[in-house]
């Protein structure tokens, strides 16, 4: 099964699932960004095991995020892959932070 394609990142907020972010998931290369933050990294796909490892910068009014409100983030995201929903844990790279995390796929790349 290919992954490219368009992922809607969401994380748990007091009302279920928020979105967070839009990713770009295509040959390897992983992309994502909301209005408050970018991320640019890579992913592996083994199984129905997937390992994302990104950094980026949050900016501007978002929510406080690994301990951060704005600033450099450096991450790492384990989960399982099941069909177009992928759900597991990114953790800050200090290991400090976790949270849990959630892709459904939105679109295909063709």
């Amino acid at each position: 099964m290919s992954f490219n394609g368009i992922w809607k990142v969401e994380v748990p907020g007091i009302h279920g699932w928020e979105s967070t972010a839009t990713a770009f998931l295509e040959d390897g290369n992983y992309r994502a960004a909301s209005e408050n933050h970018y991320m640019v990294g890579t992913y592996e796909v083994s199984g129905n095991r997937i390992a994302i490892s990104a950094a980026g910068e949050q900016h501007g009014q978002g929510r406080t995020m690994f301990g951060k409100r704005e600033g450099f983030l450096d991450l790492g995201f384990e989960g399982e892959i099941n069909g177009d929903e992928i759900q597991g844990q990114a953790r800050d790279t200090a290991g400090n932070h976790q949270i849990s995390v959630r892709f459904t796929r939105l679109a295909g790349l063709s």
